[in-house]
């Protein structure tokens, strides 16, 4: 009896550390594949980013009679936002210390709290160490490594085989809304956390009371890495597993009511714990909302309950089928079909053909984890109902989640004849589309010459007002690219289809009786869908080199700027006809590159200040009060005021200077000067002041003797104080609001010397409440934990 229980501890402790190593070796490939595609920076220095497209085809980076089209224009948004927020943030550590207050855009906002820029996330520290492209790729390599990494663990937590789990980690790795949005960085930076939230809730649920702990603590981190929108997504998903243990636990009231309050004190503790981030980005979200800024919530409102229209809940369903083959659905050097459906090319939902495809299926299996089929739901319902005004399709990332989660289980758990029967359902309809679109493309061939012409004259047209249509040679390379690509045989739809018919073989390999035989299908399916969503991610993705394609370089019209606009403000006037990403000269917010304030911006939530973003002024009087000096346009705008005065042209963009600009910074000696000022009188009687100092989070002003009032052209913010130094009253006073959104600031009279200074400084309160919070709740947090440990101890 001693022998076999020595015998039986010796097997135990043997297979324990088979399948730790076996655990080790999956995690290092899984690592390794992510490296690989990583490598063109890794290895030859190439960035991750669309700067063809900033180079090649945005003015005025577009120098000469040449132009060199990008590989992906539809990512425009990287261009003039996402990479432009990661360089304030940079520039705000290295003279700062701290993101507060930017005057670069809007006239002024406070940029810590643009949901949309992600200055929570993590990733944006490793700026204050790295330099700029270095802290990018490191922060974009470690969240998809933690994402694989996550949903790794969280798959042989609810054991899942090693090469299962490595599938499916590779799949959520780079899936398609992982891919689609990296360089925004929303998706990935919110749910590369939520695997992590399900293998700690798993955790918790098996008795290991330490992953109480760690469950608000991800869901922290998972609301600090998205905007308030993925916020929302992760919340769903939380209540996706909520609703699973729900219903394994019965209905039992007091159950139910523990149940209930286990969760809501998780949900409170995460919301805590990001109260940095949630109250400042709320406050200005619903700032904006309220006036009817808000883009997200104001957008399409006359197309009725559905941003385009009633027909696109159902359109949007008839497009469900062709995710399992995207490449069907045209492609960023192309035409995007989606179009046709309502939607577009970044609302797709991909892992690998045929896990889509059990995904889909799986939603009606009884077998399907709970979790799973709830998960699909959200992800695949939600999108139809009136929500997807608010909420859009990224909630596709929750269906991806469970789809992943649902074909891994099928694989693993299926019984041999369903997997046989699920063969030979896909083989038979894969023959049928094959001999189906065969015959298309011969039709197509024969036709080549009308097909084409019928192809480029559409084409053109359809899209001669989008933001790029300006490039008419462009779009028919489009043309001529898409019209290659509705042929079987092309390489677009050749690879992807030898792929997935060579899925269709592993999944026959694991449909045999035969374990060895299972075993090399199940290595083959995970090959093959390493090699889709690579495949997919090789189209959108863009690696540049930066010798050829620099980032923000300074051209003549930025020196032509920095040295006629350098202590003013610029307005930019937008060509109107479409292709204004092409021909207006520094669309919105890149000029923050420069460090040159515009009273313009593109962002989805904007401040309630001195110039609101419907306000269609562009005289040089209106303008002019607010402080902007310059105007920039495209050459040959007709619909220039008179009274601008053109002092410097090229063949990219004009600059006009501003007769009427009133200074930045201006002084008043009494209430009266003060008042004719803000009643628009024609006489008017101020003092231009000096800055000594300029911050973006403090400021020093020289003031002259008798000034009682400073009126500065910026918007108006809680949180700017300012004391006068030198006066019997030198504590920090809340700046004024004056009635034209700008600053206004009360000076004690200096009459002992000529000048005093004025020392302005950022501190918003929601900022500093924010923290506290946090702070707070994370105090909190480990009192809480403390106590689930000791309740498990005397419970033991």
């Amino acid at each position: 009896m001693i022998l076999f229980i020595i015998n039986t501890n010796k097997r135990i402790s043997f297979t324990l550390k088979t399948t730790k190593s076996k655990n080790i070796l999956s995690l290092l490939f899984c690592f390794g594949v992510i490296l690989v595609w990583f490598s063109p920076w890794l290895i030859n220095g190439k960035n991750l980013a669309p700067l063809d497209l900033l180079n090649g085809m945005m003015s005025p980076w577009r120098q000469g009679s040449e132009t060199n089209f990008a590989k992906n224009h539809i990512v425009a948004d990287a261009v003039d936002q996402y990479l432009i927020y990661r360089m304030v943030a940079a520039d705000s550590y290295a003279k700062e210390g701290w993101l507060g207050w930017s005057s670069l855009t809007y006239g002024g906002t406070a940029q810590y709290a643009n949901t949309m820029a992600l200055y929570f996330d993590w990733t944006m520290q490793l700026h204050r160490w790295f330099s700029f492209w270095t802290a990018w790729h490191l922060g974009l390599i470690f969240q998809v490594m933690l994402a694989a990494l996550g949903i790794f663990l969280f798959l042989r937590g609810r054991s899942i085989s090693q090469v299962w789990a490595c599938c499916g980690a590779l799949a959520y790795a780079a899936n398609s809304q992982f891919v689609v949005w990296i360089y925004h960085r929303w998706a990935l930076s919110a749910f590369c956390w939520v695997p992590w939230i399900f293998w700690a809730i798993d955790g918790y649920k098996r008795g290991n009371r330490p992953f109480w702990l760690f469950v608000p603590v991800f869901m922290a981190m998972a609301f600090l890495g998205g905007t308030l929108q993925h916020a929302s997504y992760v919340v769903l998903a939380v209540m996706a597993i909520w609703g699973e243990e729900a219903i394994s636990i019965g209905r039992s009231f007091s159950s139910q009511l523990r149940l209930s309050g286990r969760y809501l004190a998780w949900g409170v503790f995460g919301i805590g714990l990001a109260g940095m981030m949630f109250l400042p980005c709320t406050d200005a979200f619903l700032t904006s909302s309220k006036l009817g800024l808000n883009r997200i919530m104001h957008g399409t409102l006359d197309n009725g309950i559905y941003p385009q229209g009633t027909l696109q809940p159902l359109l949007n369903l008839a497009a469900y089928p062709l995710q399992i083959f995207p490449s069907a659905l045209g492609r960023c050097e192309t035409v995007d079909l989606l179009k046709l459906f309502k939607s577009d090319l970044f609302y797709i939902a991909y892992f690998g053909s045929l896990p889509v495809l059990v995904s889909f299926l799986a939603f009606f299996r009884k077998q399907t984890p709970i979790l799973s089929r709830i998960l699909i739901g959200f992800g695949l319902l939600l999108p139809l109902t009136p929500l997807l005004r608010h909420l859009y399709q990224r909630l596709y990332l929750l269906f991806i989640l469970g789809g992943i989660l649902a074909f891994v289980h099928f694989m693993e758990s299926s019984s041999i004849k369903t997997k046989k029967r699920l063969f030979q359902l896909c083989a038979c309809t894969c023959g049928i589309a094959i001999l189906a679109w065969s015959g298309l493309s011969i039709i197509f061939k024969l036709k080549e010459v009308e097909l084409g012409a019928f192809l480029r004259r559409h084409i053109v047209e359809a899209s001669s007002g989008s933001s790029f249509g300006f490039f008419k040679e462009w779009m028919q390379q489009r043309a001529v690219k898409f019209q290659v690509d509705l042929l079987i045989w092309s390489p677009q739809q050749l690879l992807p289809l030898c792929l997935f018919i060579a899925g269709l073989m592993g999944l026959w390999l694991c449909a045999s009786a035969c374990q060895r035989r299972r075993n090399r299908g199940a290595l083959l399916v995970t090959a093959v869908v390493v090699f889709e969503v690579t495949v997919f991610g090789s189209r959108w993705v863009t690696y540049t080199d930066p010798a050829k394609y620099p980032l923000f370089v300074v051209t003549p019209e930025v020196s032509a700027l920095r040295n006629h606009a350098k202590n003013g403000k610029v307005a930019t006037m937008i060509e109107e006809s479409g292709s204004h990403m092409a021909v207006t000269p520094f669309v919105p917010n890149t000029l923050s590159a420069y460090n040159i304030e515009t009273i313009h911006g593109y962002d989805s939530i904007m401040p309630n200040g001195m110039f609101l973003v419907n306000n269609s002024a562009r005289d040089p009087q209106t303008l002019g009060r607010i402080g902007v000096t310059h105007l920039i346009t495209y050459p040959g705008n007709s619909s220039i005021h008179k009274d601008w005065k053109l002092i410097w042209n090229s063949p990219s963009m004009e600059l006009y200077e501003n007769p009427s600009a009133t200074p930045k910074y201006i002084g008043f000696i009494s209430d009266s000067d003060k008042d004719l000022f803000f009643s628009d009188s024609e006489s008017i009687n101020f003092i231009s002041l000096d800055e000594r100092l300029q911050k973006q989070n403090s400021r020093e002003i020289l003031i002259p003797a008798d000034i009682c009032w400073i009126r500065i052209a910026e918007n108006y913010s809680e949180g700017w104080e300012y004391k006068t130094l030198g006066t019997s009253d030198s504590k920090w006073k809340s700046v004024q609001r004056a009635d034209d959104a700008t600053m206004l600031l009360y000076v004690e009279r200096n009459t002992s010397t000529d000048h005093s200074i004025t020392q302005m400084r950022y501190k918003p309160s929601l900022r500093i409440l924010g923290f506290t919070v946090s702070a707070a709740s994370l105090i909190f947090l480990f009192m809480t934990q403390l106590i689930v440990c000791r309740n498990r101890h005397i419970n033991s």
